[in-house]
């Protein structure tokens, strides 16, 4: 006999349920392997993107660690060996064979064969002259000597023959000759009669430049014309003494100025921006001043009127033609030229007409002057090794001779009363 309950129909489970639960365990179980997975990265790397708390900074000495603590340059392996420097102060090691001490700077007392010993003694041509054996030593000195007159005149000439330039004076039979101005270490230079033969007018370097000054001709009574800061030279006397031609660069270009004997009243005749030089007063016209200028590129010669403040050009080509000279009657005027390759002595009208060449040698021939008649010309001339002076005819064709000669140069003759 059968029971109640094994009579009842059995009761089937529901598959969805089942279903769900499976599902909700095996999400469950993805999430906490990624969550491991996650949680493990961070701790193993901290600095990968994926951890939101970054690392501290490290401070910067950490990142050179490496570098030794007393030169602060990084320490590599060396891959050569390297013999280290000296300790300050400590001479090097020479790597190579020692100069000689002269070659490295040390002072070296001169050899004997080097020192000084003096000017060889000047040819002796009468006169007061005293030459100092050692140059700019002691310099050369003189007891005023009067001139005799000459009517030949005299030549006042610059000698090298005490060390530095000096102004002579000496009759043009080589006889009488006088030192004028000599100062030891300086340099005068550019010497020029007056009309009436009884000063001398020449530049010197006496005050630290170039100024302008003038003495008797016994080498008396030296003074000072001008006192300015930049270059003053090359004077030139009038035809009747009171007034003095001569170049300046004071302002600021080489030009022609004059002014009274005594010194005042200077004035700028020129203004070109080329270089105006070498000023000679015709002894003939008092109105014309000879010079020479680049004006042209290369070097010419002017003539300047005072009258008309006009200038004309006398010489041409492409050649330097320069210090020019005025013989006595103003109608031609000497000067040097490069148109063979080396300075030689012309002659040329006061017009610009006729030029003739005089001399002809491969030595330096140049500085002439006339003499008091115009039949003479002197200039000096290096053919004999040193300068010396020499005279010539200037239109009788005849070939220059040595007026006298001295191992010392001996240079830039003026022949005047």
């Amino acid at each position: 006999m059968m029971n109640e309950a094994d009579s009842q129909t059995p009761r089937r489970r529901s598959l969805y349920g089942s279903l769900i639960l499976n599902l909700l365990a095996i999400g469950c179980l993805i999430t906490t392997v990624w969550a491991c997975g996650y949680f493990a990265l961070v701790g193993v790397n901290p600095q990968s993107v994926l951890n939101p708390l970054k690392p501290p900074t490290l401070p910067a000495q950490a990142v050179i660690a490496t570098s030794t603590s007393t030169s602060g340059v990084p320490t590599f392996a060396p891959t050569f060996t390297h013999t280290p420097a000296p300790p300050t102060g400590a001479p090097a090691v020479p790597t190579a064979t020692s100069l000689p001490e002269s070659a490295t700077g040390t002072p070296q007392p001169p050899s004997t064969s080097e020192t000084p010993s003096g000017l060889p003694s000047p040819t002796r041509i009468g006169g007061g002259l005293l030459p100092t054996n050692t140059p700019g030593a002691g310099g050369a000195t003189n007891t005023p000597v009067p001139v005799a007159p000459s009517s030949s005149g005299h030549i006042v000439f610059v000698s090298l023959r005490n060390g530095d330039a000096d102004i002579l004076i000496i009759n043009p039979d080589a006889s009488n000759e006088q030192l004028v101005a000599g100062e030891p270490g300086k340099a005068d230079d550019a010497p020029a009669l007056s009309p009436d033969g009884k000063k001398i007018v020449f530049q010197s370097d006496r005050d630290g430049d170039s100024e302008i000054f003038v003495v008797n001709v016994d080498g008396a009574g030296l003074t000072q014309l001008t006192t300015n800061s930049k270059f003053d030279g090359n004077p030139a006397w009038s035809p009747d003494g009171k007034k003095i031609a001569f170049e300046s660069d004071r302002t600021g270009n080489v030009d022609i100025w004059t002014m009274n004997a005594d010194g005042t009243g200077a004035a700028q005749l020129t203004f070109n921006t080329k270089e105006d030089r070498q000023p000679s007063w015709s002894p003939a016209d008092a109105d014309k001043i000879a010079f020479q200028t680049n004006r042209d590129g290369n070097i010419e010669i002017y003539v300047y009127s005072i009258s008309s403040r006009t200038d004309t050009r006398i010489t041409q080509g492409k050649a330097n033609n320069q210090n020019p000279a005025w013989s006595p009657d103003g109608k031609r005027i000497a000067y040097e030229s490069d148109q063979d390759g080396n300075l030689e002595i012309y002659t040329i009208a006061s017009d610009g007409s006729d030029e003739t060449r005089l001399t002809n040698n491969p030595a330096t021939d140049a500085n002439p002057t006339w003499s008091l008649d115009g039949d003479t010309l002197a200039f000096h001339s290096n053919r004999d090794g040193t300068l010396d002076i020499f005279f010539m005819e200037p239109f009788s064709g005849a070939s220059a001779t040595v007026f006298f000669s001295d191992p010392a140069d001996d240079r830039s003759p003026f022949w005047g009363k």
